[in-house]
């Protein structure tokens, strides 16, 4: 018997690993080619919530919705139901009439936290998760989406030198530097958890600086993690959470990015973000470089704790890729050596 729980355990790990856990997003999602309609789409735990705002082919709006539970964390299968003969706005209250399934059967693919295809009345429609504020200027989503903090869960689980499986790190980014290509955004690692701004000590022992790169859509950060090392992340970014890994590289690379970003020399190990700290407090707090009160031990650092990454820990790129999605060998070497030489050495 404890052959065969081995088994089926063994089996349910061989399914699991293939690929990387997400959970997508709640909120309003839309296709931004066709302004005027739109989803609310609410999930908890494995049961998703629809409403899709749309018109009837007169021109009426017409609302439909559809829920169950979902297949795995990416499907959702169901059928629309419409309704009509509501409470009308300010009328007394009246039970509307409900049509089960008569706008058809719908599905959703979720491809990302905030991206997704919804299939419905015959179509295919691109969907992503709409946003309201967390960006301002037009055609720079991208970087102006990371302002803000974010505490990450690194998982050393599989190194050999850590003693526990998880550890931490608070990423706060306030500006973004418009003047590079592309765009830079810029911060620290915090010096605590509490403050949630960078002080003048995080600036200076452990800044960091990041950009997106369009073409694999991928966000680089690079974290000034001690004297001797940088943390190197690359994430896969929605609206309130990130999913990648981190490599601890050293400095003294004659070329940091194709030495140890892009070589299975040193490890990767996989890392989960989520934003706890809105643009609009990092930016309007009571100062981005006030008096550091905290413990200024500028020793703090990844690399001191889990050690030499060359050894056999971690992911290899290759699991890199078929987990994450992430594909270190088109990291960009002239723009991350870019970003290395603004981050401290």
């Amino acid at each position: 018997m404890r052959q065969i729980r081995s088994a089926v355990f063994a089996t349910i790990l061989a399914f699991s690993s293939a690929a990387s856990a997400f959970t997508p997003e709640n909120g309003t999602w839309w296709n931004p080619a066709e302004p005027g309609t739109g989803f609310l789409i609410e999930i908890q735990d494995n049961f998703l919530f629809l409403a899709g705002y749309m018109y009837a082919p007169d021109g009426r709006p017409m609302w439909y919705t559809s829920q169950g539970t979902m297949n795995g964390n990416a499907r959702f299968v169901g059928e629309l139901t419409s309704f009509s003969g509501g409470q009308c706005l300010g009328c007394v209250w009246r039970p509307p009439s409900v049509q089960l399934g008569a706008g058809g059967p719908v599905e959703i693919i979720f491809d990302t936290e905030t991206d997704a295809r919804i299939t419905l009345g015959g179509r295919v429609v691109p969907i992503r998760r709409f946003d309201y504020a967390l960006t301002r200027t037009p055609g720079d989503a991208k970087n102006e989406l990371m302002l803000g903090e974010w505490q990450v869960t690194i998982d050393f689980s599989a190194s050999s030198t850590v003693g526990f499986p998880f550890y931490g790190d608070v990423l706060i980014y306030q500006t973004v530097d418009r003047a590079p290509n592309p765009d830079v955004f810029d911060g620290c690692r915090a010096s605590n958890s509490l403050v949630g701004r960078c002080t003048q000590n995080a600036i200076a022992t452990h800044d960091s600086s990041g950009f997106y790169q369009a073409s694999t859509g991928d966000h680089y950060l690079i974290v000034n993690d001690d004297p001797n090392n940088f943390a190197y992340y690359v994430v896969k970014t929605g609206t309130y959470q990130f999913d990648g890994i981190v490599k601890i590289c050293p400095k003294n690379l004659s070329n940091v990015t194709t030495q140890c970003l892009q070589s299975n020399n040193y490890r990767a190990f996989p890392v989960r973000g989520h934003r706890t700290a809105s643009r609009t407090f990092v930016l309007t707090g009571s100062g981005p470089n006030e008096p550091d009160k905290a413990n200024t031990n500028s020793e703090w650092s990844l690399a001191r704790m889990v050690g030499d990454t060359r050894i056999n820990d971690g992911l290899d790129n290759t699991a890199v890729k078929s987990r994450f999605n992430i594909d270190l060998s088109q990291a960009p070497v002239k723009e991350l050596e870019f970003l290395a030489d603004r981050v401290a050495r």
